[in-house]
This record gives C-alpha cells, sequence and structure tokens, in this order.
C-alpha cells in the first residue's frame, strides 16, 4: 500500500491507497488503537456489488459492528436522513466511544462525517471511499455537511478522520458517468500542481478512464499528495485551501439550476473551462496558454444539458454562493499552472460572456 501523511495542528491521519487496501482495515484499527463499537455506514449501491467483500474483510473485527445502509444520491444529504442516522446510533446503544466506518462517495462521507462530527459532540469516524471523486478529492480534508434550501453543503462543520482507505478494487465497479465525475477533480490539481501531473493526464486520460491500475494509483496518490499538502496548510480554508475551489463557483451554479440531475465532477469540468475562459477574458492567461490548458477538460463528454442553460439564473446562484464576501461573487482563477489567483471579481457581463463561451466550447456526447 501507498501511505500519504495528513498533518494538522491538533491532529494528523494517514491515507493508505492500493489494490486490495481495504483487507487492511482490522490491522489499522488495532494499529492506530481506535474505538470498538462500530457503525458501518454504506451505500446501498456500493453494497449491492461489494457486500460480500465488506463483510469478509470486516470479519475478523469481533467487536460490536452493526450496518446502516444509505441510498444513494445526493438528496441523501439533508437533515431527514441525518436525524434517522442520530436515531439509529441512539436505537443501538452507540456512546461517545463509537466508531463510524463510512464507505461510499462524496454523499456517504459527507453526511457520515458531520454525523460523526455532530453526535455527542463528535465521534470517530474512517472514511472509506468507492468513487474515483471521493478518492481523489472529497474524503480528504474534513470537509461534512449537507444540503439546505435546495443550496448545496450550506450546513457542515470541518471534522477530519481518523483514516482514509482507498482500494482501487471498488472503483471497478464504478459505471462510466461516475469516472467522469471523478476526472473532473483529478483535472483540477493538473492546474493547481505543476507541467509534469498535467503532462501526465493529458497523455493517460484515456487509461484513467479505463481504470488501468498503474496509471489510477498513481493518478489518485499525485491528486492526493496535492490536497494533502493544501489542507495540511490551510484547514479551514482561510487562505491557501480556497485554490481547490478553481471551477467550483460555476460548478455549483451548474449543479443547482439542473437541480442535481448533473454528476458533481461533470459540473466541475465545465466550471474549469469557465474558470479558463475567465482568466483569459480579463487578462490573466494568455490565448496559448487558454488553448492549451483547454486540451484535458475538452477531451471529456459532458452531458448536454449544460449547453443553453440561463445565464441570468446562473448568475443569481452565484450571488448567494457561501464563498462570497460583502455581496461580491469571488472567483478562484489562474495566470499560469501552479499560480493561481483568489478572490477575483468580475462583471455580469463577463459571466455571460463566459457561459456563452464554455457552451460554444464544451463536448457533448448528444
Amino acid at each position: 500500500m501507498n501511505k500519504i501523511k495528513v498533518s494538522l495542528k491538533e491532529s494528523n491521519y494517514p491515507i493508505y491507497i492500493g489494490e486490495k487496501a481495504f483487507t487492511k482495515i482490522p490491522e489499522l484499527i488495532n494499529k492506530l488503537e481506535l474505538n470498538k463499537n462500530i457503525l458501518v455506514i454504506v451505500d446501498k449501491n456500493v453494497n449491492a456489488f461489494h457486500e460480500r467483500k465488506i463483510n469478509q474483510d470486516l470479519k475478523s473485527l469481533n467487536v460490536k459492528k452493526i450496518f446502516y445502509h444509505l441510498n444513494p444520491g445526493e438528496k441523501t444529504k439533508s437533515f431527514s436522513e441525518l436525524n434517522k442516522i442520530y436515531s439509529f446510533l441512539l436505537q443501538n446503544n452507540y456512546g461517545r466511544d463509537s466508531l463510524i466506518i463510512s464507505i461510499g462517495g462524496g454523499v456517504t462521507g459527507d453526511l457520515a462525517g458531520y454525523a460523526a462530527a455532530t453526535y455527542m459532540r463528535g465521534i470517530q469516524i474512517i472514511h472509506v471511499p468507492t468513487t474515483l471523486l471521493a478518492a481523489v478529492d472529497s474524503s480528504i480534508g474534513g470537509k461534512t455537511g449537507i444540503n439546505f434550501e435546495k443550496k448545496k453543503n450550506m450546513i457542515g462543520a470541518f471534522y477530519q478522520p481518523k483514516l482514509v482507505l482507498i482500494d482501487t478494487d471498488f472503483l471497478m465497479t464504478l459505471p462510466k458517468a461516475e469516472i467522469t465525475s471523478g476526472l473532473g477533480e483529478v483535472i483540477k490539481y493538473t492546474f493547481l500542481a505543476d507541467l509534469d501531473f498535467f503532462k501526465f493526464v493529458n497523455e493517460n486520460l484515456e487509461k484513467i478512464f479505463l481504470l488501468e491500475e498503474k496509471s489510477l494509483i498513481k493518478t489518485i496518490i499525485e491528486s492526493d499528495r496535492i490536497k494533502a499538502n493544501v489542507v495540511s496548510q490551510d484547514e479551514k480554508e482561510t487562505g491557501l485551501r480556497k485554490i481547490l475551489n478553481l471551477g467550483h463557483t460555476f460548478a455549483h451554479s451548474f449543479e443547482t439550476e439542473l437541480k442535481f440531475s448533473i454528476k458533481h465532477g461533470e459540473a466541475v469540468i465545465a466550471g474549469l473551462i469557465c474558470a479558463l475562459i475567465l482568466s483569459n477574458r480579463l487578462g490573466f492567461l494568455s490565448d496559448e496558454d487558454l488553448e492549451n490548458y483547454l486540451l484535458i477538460p475538452l477531451k471529456v463528454k459532458l452531458p448536454v444539458k449544460l449547453l443553453g442553460l440561463n445565464r441570468n439564473n446562473l448568475y443569481n446562484i452565484m450571488l448567494h454562493d457561501k464563498k462570497n464576501r460583502n455581496g461580491k461573487i469571488k472567483f478562484v482563477l489562474l495566470s499560469k499552472i501552479g499560480k493561481i489567483l483568489l478572490d477575483v471579481e468580475a462583471s455580469k457581463k463577463e459571466l455571460f460572456y463566459t457561459f456563452d463561451e464554455m457552451g460554444k466550447r464544451i463536448n457533448s456526447p448528444f
């Protein structure tokens, strides 16, 4: 297994990555001296494909161990589902000496993480991401939360796991749309790091999409190193960590306008295209770099729903983005790979130009 360390002021935790990594979970729980009252929160779709594997790998943990099966989908990140988890924990006599093992994608991790953060003022949690997006992004960094009044992640907390365990076996049953979704965050990292990772992803995008083991593991490792490094320097997103929002202000507006009917990573890819176009429009990014940097995101086929969205609606959604300050929409843009610009403002006119230009460029499968 490959190991990456997230180093924080108050706590550190490891990320383990590898084929059949989940088989090591009993050993790691003992090694890290974690609590033995265990609630396993698992996505129902994941359980349908991997129930035997999950049960087999957890079998040697001869402790209290109860399973809670979670409905998939963004609608699950709600107060009603959160309350069900609280009730289940109480009804099954889970105290502060409990440990949640979250097995699923970003929805499962966000919801289970927020339940862990708030139940009895905090209980331990392990994240076992089963989607590419969760493996390279949402499982790392301690962001947890639920959606509220049709706004994404409006209620939540920073709450770090004790361990992140990424078993690539879980990824092998993913539908193509989920792989595309994960590529959204991978592509984001290619702009945050250096030219070497950009070139690697550009040259190996098809191999990554086909889940070729060597390329997949390298991609996850490099993405996780970037995120772990950023989170270690800025846990609560007061400065540097904002760079991880590249493309996300646009992406969240697309998701909201489309009522979460597209994958998060698909929205992120469209958002990255917008961020590059806006960076060029505002004079930060050269015409040559714009075309070079668009090489990767424009290779990915995106839903036709992203074409012809109402520009006024998108703009109004952005006005309510939780990252705004003093009523101003703040964007993360770039001038070169690895050179990120924070809190950039843009006019409504410039944003409308960006939406129109994105619509002309994206690669739709239809």
